[in-house]
């Protein structure tokens, strides 16, 4: 999407025409596979969405975002949930600050980052994730090409989007068009090289279209 994430009216924008149901964030939750021992941080936390089904089931949570609006709003939503912690920062100047994590989770937000980019992310943030920690991404993902192959592969990516999000894909298409041409989505051979890059294994791609999905990989 084009816009200004400091703005009110454009984070509020998002929220409603890109909300995440319950049952979505369920899915990754189960996926997951959390506990009550666990202590989860989610990269794009957003209005806190995913947090506030999350942090009922493990120790501690912490969420990051760099949008103002969206973490004002989760303060909202996650008031009195005392094991959630909210930051706003960028993702490259995150500071753990001794935290250690067992589980991660980025949902729509690390396609922001370039590929260099998200290489450094992730050495930045493995010497704080555990042994066996999970990390799963969910986000424009390429599953069949690289991101270099984009335009070759316009005409399939246009079909996908149209069968992918059905009667609402006219209302997303130029958000959607922005995110092909504008920002950075990696393809999934990407993706699992800068995990292993960073001590990471993946361990699942589940592709949801040939340009969104999941990726789930585990801390060596």
């Amino acid at each position: 999407m084009d816009g200004d994430w400091k703005d009110k009216e454009y984070a509020a924008h998002y929220n409603a025409l890109y909300a995440t149901s319950k049952k979505e964030f369920g899915a990754c939750i189960d996926a997951l596979k959390l506990s009550a021992e666990d202590s989860l941080v989610d990269f794009g936390c957003g209005n806190g969405g995913f947090l506030a089904l999350a942090a009922p089931m493990v120790r501690t949570a912490l969420g990051i975002d760099i949008s103002a609006p969206q973490i004002e709003e989760a303060r909202k939503i996650l008031s009195g949930t005392k094991n959630v912690e909210l930051l706003m920062t960028e993702f490259l100047k995150f500071n753990p600050e001794g935290r250690m994590f067992t589980k991660g989770f980025s949902r729509k937000a690390l396609h922001h980052l370039t590929n260099p980019e998200k290489e450094v992310f992730l050495k930045n943030i493995a010497p704080y994730f555990k042994k066996d920690a999970v990390f799963l991404l969910e986000d424009g993902i390429y599953f069949d090409f690289p991101r270099s192959e984009i335009q070759q592969n316009m005409p399939r990516l246009m079909a996908a989007c149209a069968e992918y999000y059905g009667s609402t894909w006219e209302a997303k298409k130029k958000d959607l068009l922005h995110s092909f041409n504008e920002e950075f989505a990696a393809g999934a051979s990407e993706w699992e090289s800068f995990f292993n890059k960073a001590g990471f294994k993946v361990v699942l791609r589940k592709p949801a279209s040939i340009f969104y999905g999941t990726i789930i990989a585990v801390k060596q």
